[in-house]
């Protein structure tokens, strides 16, 4: 199962010019989670699909999405979006699952190889935080 398939909205493109007034970016909340730390990283990798997705016909998120569900390791992707018609560009990444041939996989791949870990969580950690 994916958990943000679109990185935190990384993946959009909408972060290609900085971070947007009123993005999660800019809000206090997210300023020292774990996000920022790879969060240029992640802007950059963006900046490289791009032309992939481009090739493809695709839009960004739908290029993600659309990785996503061709996965063979992928079970379920779990998509979000904050307006209807975010959601239904998103919906519209599963007429792209056939273009994500091996070829494309190794373009991609030459971008961003996705390594899947377990995070390490410390079960008391968000009790603590909230707390004290």
């Amino acid at each position: 199962t994916t958990f943000s398939p679109l990185a935190y909205g990384t993946l959009t493109g909408k972060y290609s010019s900085g971070k947007p007034d009123g993005s999660r970016f800019t809000k206090p909340a997210f300023a020292n989670r774990a996000l920022q730390p790879t969060y240029d990283e992640r802007v950059e990798i963006a900046e490289k699909l791009k032309p992939i997705a481009k090739e493809l016909g695709c839009s960004l998120p739908q290029l993600a999405t659309a990785w996503c569900v061709s996965n063979k390791n992928v079970s379920t992707v779990l998509i979000g979006a904050s307006r209807p018609e975010q959601l239904e560009e998103n919906l519209k990444a599963i007429e792209f699952v056939d273009k994500i041939t091996p070829e494309m996989k190794t373009k991609i791949d030459a971008v961003y190889t996705a390594v899947p870990t377990v995070p390490e969580m410390n079960p008391l950690g968000y009790l603590r935080k909230r707390h004290l």
